[in-house]
C-alpha cells in the first residue's frame, strides 16, 4: 500500500491531502512552518513537523507532495529525491531558472519527479488536444486572454518569493502550448506594473515562436478589474474557440466556419486534480516515470526565464 508525506498543508496543500483521503491513500508525515496548521492535523494519526528534512529523514512513506510557495522548491525537492521519494512538486518547477536547473540536475535520470502542470489532466484541454491529433492537425496559432485582479495572498505578491505572476500562475498556459505545439525557440514579451505595493509585474504579454513554426500569444493582467478569459487556435484544418478557462462554452469549426461540434463544458477542476494525483500513485506503484516530468518543467521555466529576459532588454530571446 503506498503511502505519501506532505510539505505544505496551505490551499493546495490541503487540497492534496483531502484528495488522498478520498483516494484511500495513507498520509503519514506532514511538515509545515506554520503550527496553527498542523494543529488542523493534531487528531489524525500522522506524523507532524515544522522541519521538513526531518520529516523526510524519518521517512515511512514512499512518496511527498510538494506545496509550498516557488522559492522554496529547489531546496525541498533536491532533498527529496536525494532521499530516494518520488516527487510530486506543484507549479511552477522552482522561482527562478538557476533553480529549476538545480532540480533538472538532481532528478535527470531518475524517472520519480512529477511537476503539477494540472491542465495535462483536465478533460477540456484533453478534447482539444485529441481534436488536433485525430481531426484539425497541428496548430499554426495559439491564443489566450486572461484578465483577473490581484490575489490577496501576501506571497505572491512578492517576487522574490513567487517568482512572478507569468511564473505562479502564467505557467499552466505555456504548459499547455508546449504540449501542444511542443518546445518553444523564440521569446518575445512585455510585462508591466500598475498596482502599487507589489513587486510582481501585474500585466504580461508573452509572444512565443515554437519549432514546429507554430505561434503562441498570451496576455496575463491580475490589473483587469474583473475576470475575463477567453482562448482558442487555429490548426491546420479546423478552429477552436473557448469563452472561459477550465469551464464554459466552446465551439470547434473547419476553416471555412462549418461547425463540427459546439457545448458547455462545466465539470469542476477538481477531477483534474483527483487525477494528476492519480497519476502520481500510479507511478510509484508501478515505478514509472511521471508524464509530466523534470524535462518538462525545465522548459517551461526556460520559457518564463526568457520573457522576463526579453521584458527588460525590449528584444527577442532565443532559447
Amino acid at each position: 500500500m503506498v503511502s505519501v508525506g506532505l510539505i505544505g498543508v496551505g490551499g493546495m496543500g490541503s487540497t492534496h491531502f483531502k484528495i488522498l483521503k478520498d483516494l484511500g491513500i495513507k498520509v503519514t508525515a506532514i511538515s509545515d512552518v506554520d503550527e496553527s496548521r498542523l494543529a488542523e492535523y493534531s487528531k489524525m494519526s500522522i506524523k507532524m513537523f515544522k522541519d521538513y528534512t526531518k520529516m523526510l529523514d524519518e521517512g515511512g512513506f514512499d512518496g511527498v507532495i510538494i506545496a509550498t510557495p516557488p522559492n522554496l522548491h529547489t531546496e525541498q525537492t533536491v532533498y527529496a529525491l536525494r532521499r530516494g521519494y518520488y516527487v510530486f512538486l506543484e507549479k511552477p518547477m522552482a522561482s527562478d531558472l538557476e533553480g529549476a536547473r538545480r532540480i533538472y540536475d538532481e532528478a535527470r535520470g531518475k524517472g520519480r519527479l512529477m511537476i503539477g502542470f494540472t491542465l495535462r489532466f483536465h478533460k477540456l484541454y484533453i478534447m482539444v488536444k485529441d481534436l488536433l491529433d485525430s481531426r484539425l492537425g497541428k496548430p499554426v496559432v495559439m491564443w489566450h486572454i486572461a484578465l483577473g485582479t490581484m490575489p490577496k495572498t501576501g506571497w505572491l505578491r512578492d517576487k522574490g518569493v513567487s517568482g512572478g505572476i507569468l511564473n505562479e500562475h502564467g505557467v499552466h498556459v505555456l504548459y499547455q502550448y508546449y504540449w501542444y505545439a511542443g518546445r518553444v525557440r523564440e521569446v518575445y514579451a512585455d510585462a508591466v506594473t500598475i498596482t502599487s505595493g507589489i513587486t510582481v509585474e501585474d500585466n504580461v504579454t508573452v509572444f512565443m515562436k515554437h519549432e514546429n513554426g507554430a505561434t503562441s500569444i498570451f496576455h496575463l493582467s491580475w490589473s483587469g478589474g474583473h475576470n475575463w478569459r477567453r482562448w482558442g487556435l487555429t490548426a491546420e484544418r479546423g478552429r477552436v474557440t473557448v469563452d472561459g478557462y477550465v469551464d464554459g462554452d466552446y465551439m470547434v469549426s473547419d476553416l471555412n466556419g462549418n461547425v463540427i461540434e459546439k457545448g458547455n463544458f462545466n465539470e469542476s477542476i477538481i477531477h483534474a486534480y483527483v487525477d494528476e494525483v492519480r497519476h502520481f500513485i500510479n507511478c510509484i506503484e508501478n515505478n514509472e516515470r511521471p508524464i509530466i516530468n523534470e524535462e518538462d518543467g525545465y522548459h517551461v521555466q526556460q520559457i518564463v526565464d526568457a520573457a522576463y529576459r526579453s521584458a527588460l532588454t525590449r528584444s527577442k530571446v532565443t532559447i
